[in-house]
């Protein structure tokens, strides 16, 4: 498939460039991702305490109560196939 010809950057922590028109898996890293959501409030940041809670922070928390719920249960597949990924965009 031919890449677009007018491009959005955006330049991530790592300092890799997310051509955010066509996207690449090759240009995420999954740490950037996870930082990204350490820096995003839940529920608009409308929580009690020093700190809001984070997207991160409710991820894990939901990760965390699930596994002992339900201990059968298979893990989501990790990597979303690019093709199926575009498909859905």
């Amino acid at each position: 498939m031919a890449r677009a010809t007018n491009r959005a950057w955006q330049r991530m922590l790592s300092g890799r460039r997310l051509d955010i028109l066509d996207p690449s898996p090759l240009d995420v890293e999954l740490s950037d991702i996870a930082h990204g959501l350490a820096r995003v409030a839940r529920w608009n940041g409308q929580t009690q305490g020093d700190y809001p809670f984070s997207v991160a922070q409710h991820s894990v928390l939901v990760m965390e109560i699930h596994r002992p719920s339900m201990p059968t249960a298979r893990p989501p597949p990790r990597f979303m196939p690019f093709s199926t990924m575009r498909r859905n965009m």
